[in-house]
């Protein structure tokens, strides 16, 4: 399919753009969002429905990256492409299960078969079939099922939209395809380690981390209170410049878990847990719906 070259819209400025869109880019695919905010009423009324097939639905994390770059393929969207594939990676597939989705001959278990025959007839169709359907229905129920045609539907329209407003693939992104680039799509400045050791051995206090994801790092940082066992205190995404509360956690000497609801700019759950080795941090952090990630860092105070 043709794309148009070179772009026909500019991305707006983010200084031109609202403090809600300007955290909303923050999280990905920001050339999407600076189009996209040359008509902000659309660029809100988009965001849920984004937000939920990403975030909130029940389809695994996995099959449903694999669906969404399948739509790509199918509607020849590079940056569809480019921007979903390292959350494929983060959700759990492999570089060849990415790279295989262009394989007409590839083998995949029956589940994933379904969803795949699923994406090629409604991108060729519009409908999918009969045998298709009862594959889908052997492990699927209707919910989930109503989610793929949504999830499918609003991917092939962001393509149809990518392609016709020219919107171009950043330098070091995949290439339509491929299950890698050159470079990570984001990176933020990592904390050092304390000049000298603190004394200190507990989680309270305030963490530098850095959550490594296959699209780059981002830093995090993480105050921490204990008390009777239980955990308190917030976390601060230092690139949406966003800060949200814990809401619950345990810790159980110098290990500790918590848990943490992002309202905005989109609506998830994240979840950490680790260890503490003097002013060392080491433990990993799940995205609802996205993945588990490594996180460490060091103590700051």
């Amino acid at each position: 399919m043709p794309q148009a070259t070179p772009p026909r819209i500019q991305p707006l400025p983010t200084a031109d753009m609202s403090p809600e869109l300007r955290k909303l880019a923050r999280l990905g695919a920001d050339t999407v969002i600076q189009v996209l905010a040359h008509n902000p009423g659309l660029s809100q009324a988009f965001q849920p429905l984004g937000g939920f097939l990403l975030a909130q639905g029940t389809l695994d994390g996995r099959i449903r990256e694999l669906a969404i770059l399948r739509v790509a393929l199918r509607c020849d969207a590079p940056y569809e492409w480019a921007n979903h594939v390292p959350a494929a990676l983060g959700a759990g597939a492999t570089e060849a299960e990415i790279e295989a989705l262009s394989d007409a001959g590839a083998e995949w278990s029956p589940s994933d078969a379904a969803v795949l025959r699923a994406v090629d007839e409604l991108c060729a169709e519009v409908y999918v079939r009969d045998e298709t359907w009862a594959a889908l229905a052997e492990t699927r129920d209707e919910a989930q099922i109503i989610e793929l045609l949504f999830l499918v539907g609003f991917y092939r329209m962001m393509a149809g939209f990518l392609n016709s407003a020219g919107l171009e693939v950043k330098p070091g992104q995949p290439a339509l395809g491929a299950a890698h680039g050159s470079t990570p799509a984001f990176t933020t400045d990592t904390a050092e380690a304390p000049s000298a050791p603190s004394g200190k051995t507990g989680p309270d206090g305030t963490w530098n981390l850095t959550f490594t994801h296959p699209a780059g790092s981002k830093a995090l940082v993480l105050s921490l209170d204990t008390s009777g066992g239980a955990v308190t205190g917030s976390i601060l995404d230092t690139q949406l410049e966003i800060t949200v509360p814990i809401t619950s956690g345990t810790v159980d000497g110098t290990h500790l878990t918590l848990t943490a609801q992002v309202t905005e700019p989109a609506a998830f759950d994240i979840s950490a847990e680790g260890s503490i080795d003097g002013d060392s941090f080491t433990g990993t952090v799940t995205i609802t719906g996205g993945g588990t990630f490594p996180l460490t860092g060091t103590r700051a105070a």
